[in-house]
């Protein structure tokens, strides 16, 4: 179906939701205002569909489609501030797949490399499978690994092993802490360069379904950087779920389902876009359209290929002749060093099987090579800035750079439509074979203690590993007071059981860890059932003993606090940073709450928001800590839901 046929069959549906409805669908039900809300959504009409969110929000009585809702409003939020500025890429061939096999289509990826799920490294139950990622990427002779699987709550996150020996490979980690939603994050996939992690999620902030991010290593921190959504049209309403450059850099690869329904996706193949320039969207062209990389009317802006042409703009031809220079000069080097890594690669295979005396030799050649490609990749840094530059003096003139392709990498053709044509021919899909889970032996991590309050058997009672309280208001159950620290046949099978040293001299025993009164009170009647009668509850704040009912007042007025915010989101926003945070600032943010750092462009200039907050006075504490420690241009905003 193509993007104008779904276009009009959209517009029909939209039709038939607006007629007067009769019986139980009287148009004033939350059910048929979710309907009208997801024909818009998916028409990228965000401002409409929020709108009938909003009167889903108040019309529902399910408490557990709240969330579902707000989750959709914070999505129509988002769409509308990534198709502010977009990038077009030119579409070179496309093709419908099977969901559970398309990553073999995948030419640029090695043949075998795509093993099944679930493996050594991810093994899940029926109830955690996830309905796209159903093979993992491990190509031979990888050190390292960055792969996706379910953290034990169901969410699926990115994890990272190296390996040990031969068939061994270390404990699983988490990749970063950046890189966390709370939802699923799938199909990682590196750049050439090892340096620009791309990979799916539908947990971060994007548009609807899964979104295409990337994340960038930060050299000073050790650790990957905040993701970033790719955004339009990248990114769509429906499932984006894989990226990837090809390995001579001139095609971008896309996997989604926006176009497809059912156990299918498309893989859209287009022109790679060195530094991408994100311009406004015009008021004639087609989302949909664009959506489906098909470009169907020119921006509103005029295209710089035309005003350099244009005698009225004849100040416009040094400048795009700069450009065009730098262009084609960056599109050699690329060529150039992907040159030299074929050539290290190709080197060190040679290696592997070769004798002592040319080890020595190929050694020698891998060095050299290596050198001169980190020449080149300078140069090509350097430019790429030079050009980045450049191309935001022309966003701020409204100008869109179009630059020529080298008739000597295109073989003399002149013509788009010829470079179109012949791209398409050289990029052919073709099935790769499905590799064998090879012999792997993951190491296990050592357990760790358990502070989940349970009665074990008779002598199998476990003191805590750290008798440090948590942050924030906890309650606990006192059991008993001796002279000597209890033994384990004194604490009559329960866990954890904490033991203070009083001022006294003698020793406090408490059990458990209970973040809320009621938790408290359901497993004291346990306590006193297991011997001790007079069992009773206490209470802290921050490590510090409080009475108990000034925990339980503190606690009630939480939770009023954030049922009344019910109707409101907050964020807090820093801006004036370029385009990354500093280390120590993201680290003040990490040790002060859990919600995610996102990063969006907003009239040329780069926003990051932590949240969101449901409780205001989390975000306020949030935004006082920043401001103590002088951090400048940061702000509380809110959201509507």
């Amino acid at each position: 179906m193509t993007a104008l046929n779904k276009y009009f069959l959209t517009l029909a549906a939209i039709f038939l939701f607006c007629l007067p409805a009769t019986g139980q669908e009287n148009g004033s039900s939350a059910d048929a205002a979710l309907r009208k809300a997801a024909v818009f959504h998916n028409n990228y009409e965000f401002e409409k569909a929020a709108e009938y969110y909003r009167k889903a929000l108040e019309l529902t009585t399910d408490s557990l489609q709240r969330p579902s809702i707000a989750d959709r409003l914070l999505q129509c939020a988002n769409g509308k501030s990534l198709l502010e500025y977009i990038v077009r890429p030119t579409l070179v061939t496309t093709g419908t797949f099977r969901t559970d096999d398309f990553y073999l289509y995948l030419g640029d990826l090695e043949d075998r490399s795509w093993i099944p799920v679930p493996n050594p490294f991810i093994k899940t139950s029926d109830k955690e499978r996830n309905p796209f990622y159903t093979a993992m990427y491990m190509p031979d002779r990888q050190d390292r690994i960055i792969y996706s699987a379910p953290d034990g709550t169901g969410a699926w996150n990115l994890y990272t092993s190296s390996k040990v020996d031969s068939t061994t490979w270390s404990v699983p980690a988490l990749l970063s802490e950046n890189i966390l939603s709370g939802r699923n994050e799938i199909f990682p996939i590196l750049s050439r360069d090892g340096r620009t992690l791309y990979f799916a999620s539908d947990g971060l902030p994007g548009m609807g379904g899964y979104d295409l991010f990337y994340s960038r290593w930060d050299d000073e921190a050790g650790d990957w950087g905040v993701p970033e959504n790719m955004g339009f049209p990248y990114s769509s309403t429906g499932d984006d779920i894989l990226y990837i450059d090809s390995r001579d850099g001139r095609y971008s690869i896309v996997v989604s389902n926006r176009e497809t329904s059912g156990d299918s996706v498309r893989i859209y193949v287009t022109d790679y876009i060195a530094t991408p320039v994100k311009t406004p969207i015009g008021k004639n062209e087609s989302p949909l359209a664009i959506a489906s990389f098909i470009s169907s009317s020119t921006p509103d802006s005029q295209p710089a290929a035309e005003a350099a042409s244009d005698p009225q703009n004849s100040s416009v031809d040094p400048e795009m002749a700069d450009y065009s220079k730098l262009m084609h000069r960056l599109r050699r080097l690329q060529t150039e060093h992907k040159e030299k890594l074929d050539k290290i690669e190709e080197s060190r295979g040679i290696y592997e099987t070769a004798s002592a005396e040319d080890k020595k030799f190929l050694a020698g050649i891998i060095r050299d090579v290596e050198q001169e490609a980190m020449q080149i990749k300078r140069q090509m840094d350097g430019i790429s800035a030079d050009i980045q530059q450049i191309e935001i003096e022309f966003l701020a003139k409204g100008i869109i750079p179009v630059v020529e392709e080298d008739t000597e990498q295109t073989g003399g053709k002149d013509t788009e439509q010829e470079r179109t044509v012949d791209s398409t021919e050289e990029y052919i899909f073709s099935k790769h074979t499905m590799g064998r889970v090879p012999y792997i032996v993951v190491e296990v991590p050592e357990p760790k203690f358990d502070y989940s309050f349970k009665i074990l058997g008779r002598n199998e009672g476990q003191f805590a590993e750290d008798n440090t309280l948590p942050d924030g208001i906890i309650y606990q159950i006192q059991f008993m007071v001796l002279s000597n620290h209890a033994d384990v046949k004194d604490i009559r099978g329960m866990s954890p059981v904490f033991v203070t040293k009083l001022k006294s001299g003698k020793y406090l025993h408490t059990v458990g860890l209970f973040t809320t009164y009621q938790e408290a009170m359901s497993n004291l009647g346990k306590v006193r059932k297991n011997g001790f009668s007079e069992a009773f509850i206490i209470a802290f704040d921050n490590g510090k003993s409080i009475p108990v009912k000034n925990a339980r007042a503190m606690e009630g007025r939480r939770q009023t606090a954030s049922g009344s915010s019910g109707d409101m989101s907050y964020q807090v926003v820093l801006k004036g940073y370029g385009t990354s945070l500093p280390s120590s600032v993201i680290t003040t943010i990490r040790q002060s709450c859990t919600k995610d750092i996102t990063k969006s462009v907003s009239d040329g200039e780069t926003v990051f928001a932590v949240g969101p907050f449901s409780d205001r006075d989390d975000a306020e504490f949030l935004l006082r800590i920043l401001q103590d420690l002088d951090i400048s241009n940061v702000s509380l905003e809110s959201i509507k839901l």
